[in-house]
């Protein structure tokens, strides 16, 4: 026999769900498969560990979990169905089949980069819902990523989520959280936004593109110090097949100061999305990625990477008076290129000086130091191909880019660096800003509008159209619910523009509600998405309070929030008991059948022949009111002779 919250496989846990197998433990909770009796679907149910069963700190902290992953519906999390009320802390919710990005990178690191993006995007689409409700995750690490084998993600596990109004929380004063995939200002115990999850997505993107976390160490405490104190090594260091405009948006995702980092879902989302397409990333992801490398790089020795070139601006006037205030990002990158300039020159002038000095005299050194040096020659306006040739003729490697131009025609050089006029070693790559032309179209914004109405909004703009198809509670049938890339993001005509059409409220399956208490009734079509309808009372033999009929039937599939109309046992009717004393016994007993009740003669001897076959009394009396079906029982007497 099994207590209601055994979790051996077989039991019935909870009264409803049947376990199957354990799949796993953590250090908080145990994780179980099991199979929901009411709603016939598998789910996995989270059980607070016993050693953590007494502690109220961690039982807090597990039903913030459910607090918070409850306010969430979207594709891309795991669904919470249900959670404990007393007793034993436990979380039932969805079971996502398949495997963790942890283990996924084991085994397949370092990603392919356009797969690394395309699980960053569907985190991104799960972040964004948890923090357009004011929930920050704040355990954003491949642990808590699953993958199912479609390559859909779920993001699981909100159980240290910071959620509106509730307290921040530490435990027995460590800092919230996994130490190698810590914000800075979480690493010190600071009150943390969304760019804390963004950061630790950084960090997750920084696994997938290398097999590596950027910070390790012998314990937790100096892990999170290292993300308060230490840059990261760059990322084309431990992978050079990453692209360096992938390197840049990672980079800027792990700044230290929170407002340096993207400051939304969406932000980052659009820069994964541009570099995904191969179009450039904004100036300032730009400038705060390069500075990031700019303090990790050895400055001797090591090729310095830049910022992408900023677009190219009109000349200044003759007279010096035309340059305005400018655009404060192109002035943080050229102060940038500066630097690195300075730094560059550095680190060839002290390798110069490092060989002249091995060979013998100030002479030797000079020579060495002119000969390894080539002025860069000004490129900038000429065809790529021109341009290429003149840079190798001059001894320097050449690396395009392209950006499109709305004034530079296609296949002209827009920018260089290294700037024309300065001097860099024999072999420096140079990167050539090539022009692709004012080929770039700005995605409107169709959300809201009929899929039909925004595929021929989009498809007028030359961008091609798939839809998938998702449940909403508050976008209309057949309307869009969001679209990818977003409004605004510049795109090449031809690129595809994903939209996700509602499918109207979520479908549900209406469970068996009868015959159970009308409070079990409501809590079970809550649990299954449903609410209670009309209640109407009727009479019936079973006892009262219980569900004697529902519509809709049980196992109708129906829309999300669907009310179920139930008829209650008001108990059985009861009607008068007819009297029958005096009668015969056939009468009385043919009169007792008609009116509903099932009579129960007994004979009694008497001395008065008057009385022989004769109804003599009953019980219950006649008048009284009893239920129908019940049993009257009559005495009729059975004449024996006179009595002495």
């Amino acid at each position: 026999m099994t207590t209601p919250m055994d979790t051996s496989d077989g039991a019935l846990f909870a009264g409803r769900y049947r376990i199957i197998r354990r799949l796993g433990q953590g250090g908080m909770a145990r994780v179980f498969l099991a199979q929901d009796e009411s709603l016939h679907r598998e789910v996995a149910i989270k059980v607070l560990a016993d050693r953590h069963s007494d502690d109220p700190h961690f039982i807090e902290r597990f039903q913030r979990e459910a607090r918070a992953a409850a306010r969430l519906n979207h594709p891309n999390i795991v669904q919470v169905y249900d959670q404990s009320q007393g007793g034993m802390s436990f979380i039932v919710q969805e079971y996502v089949e398949g495997e963790t990005l942890k283990d996924l990178i084991r085994r397949e690191s370092p990603l392919d980069p356009r797969r690394a993006i395309t699980i960053a995007l569907q985190i991104l689409a799960a972040l964004r819902v948890a923090h357009q409700q004011g929930v920050v995750h704040r355990d954003v690490k491949p642990q808590n990523i699953l993958m199912q084998p479609d390559g859909k993600v779920k993001v699981a596990d909100f159980g240290i989520a910071s959620a509106g109004g509730d307290t921040e929380m530490t435990e027995a004063g460590s800092i919230v959280g996994t130490a190698q995939y810590l914000a800075p200002e979480q690493a010190r115990g600071l009150t943390v936004g969304p760019p804390a999850d963004l950061y630790a997505l950084g960090i997750v993107l920084y696994e997938m593109l290398s097999g590596r976390v950027p910070f390790e160490g012998e314990s937790a405490v100096n892990v999170a110090m290292r993300h308060v104190q230490e840059a990261p090594q760059p990322l084309t260091d431990r992978n050079p097949l990453v692209p360096v405009a992938l390197e840049s948006v990672v980079m800027r995702a792990l700044a230290k100061d929170p407002r340096q980092r993207y400051q939304s879902a969406d932000e980052m989302g659009i820069e994964l999305d541009r570099v995904r397409q191969g179009l450039p990333i904004s100036d300032e992801t730009a400038v705060i990625g390069a500075a990031t490398l700019a303090m990790t790089r050895p400055a001797a020795s090591e090729t310095m990477v830049a910022p992408p070139l900023p677009p190219r601006e009109p000349a200044p006037p003759r007279n010096g008076n035309g340059n305005g205030g400018g655009n404060p990002n192109r002035k943080r990158l050229w102060i940038l290129l500066i630097v690195l300039g300075v730094v560059i020159v550095a680190a060839a002038g002290a390798f110069a000086l490092t060989r002249g000095g091995s060979g013998g005299g100030s002479t030797s050194a000079t020579t060495s130091t002119s000969s390894a040096l080539v002025e860069i020659p000004d490129v900038v306006g000429q065809a790529q191909a021109d341009a290429t040739a003149v840079l190798k003729a001059a001894g320097l490697a050449v690396l395009i880019t392209k950006q499109a131009s709305t004034d530079v025609p296609a296949g002209q050089v827009i920018a260089m660096r290294p700037n024309a006029g300065g001097r860099v070693p024999t072999g420096t790559t140079i990167e050539l800003q090539v022009s692709t032309g004012p080929n770039l179209v700005a995605v409107p914004s169709v959300q809201g509008s009929a899929v039909g109405d925004a595929s021929a909004q989009l498809q007028a703009l030359g961008l091609i159209v798939t839809t998938v198809d998702d449940s909403s509670d508050t976008v209309a049938q057949g309307n869009v619910i969001s679209q990818a890339p977003s409004a605004g993001v510049e795109v090449k005509p031809g690129s595809t523009v994903t939209l996700t059409v509602s499918t109207g409220k979520q479908a549900g399956t209406v469970p068996n509600i009868t015959k159970m208490d009308i409070n079990n009734a409501q809590n079970a079509l809550i649990a299954a998405g449903l609410t209670l309808g009309s209640q109407t009372e009727a009479n019936d033999a079973a006892p009262v309070g219980q569900v004697i009929s529902q519509d809709p039937a049980a196992g109708t599939s129906v829309a999300a929030g669907a009310a179920v109309n139930v008829v209650v046992s008001k108990g059985p009717a009861t009607i008068a008991v007819p009297s029958v004393i005096n009668q015969a016994r056939g009468t009385a007993e043919a009169t007792l059948t008609s009116a509903g009740f099932s009579p129960n003669t007994v004979e009694q001897a008497t001395g008065d022949p008057a009385q022989d076959g004769i109804v003599i009394s009953q019980d219950p009396a006649g008048s009284s009111q009893r239920p129908q079906g019940s049993t009257v029982t009559i005495i009729v007497g059975r004449y024996t002779g006179s009595t002495t």
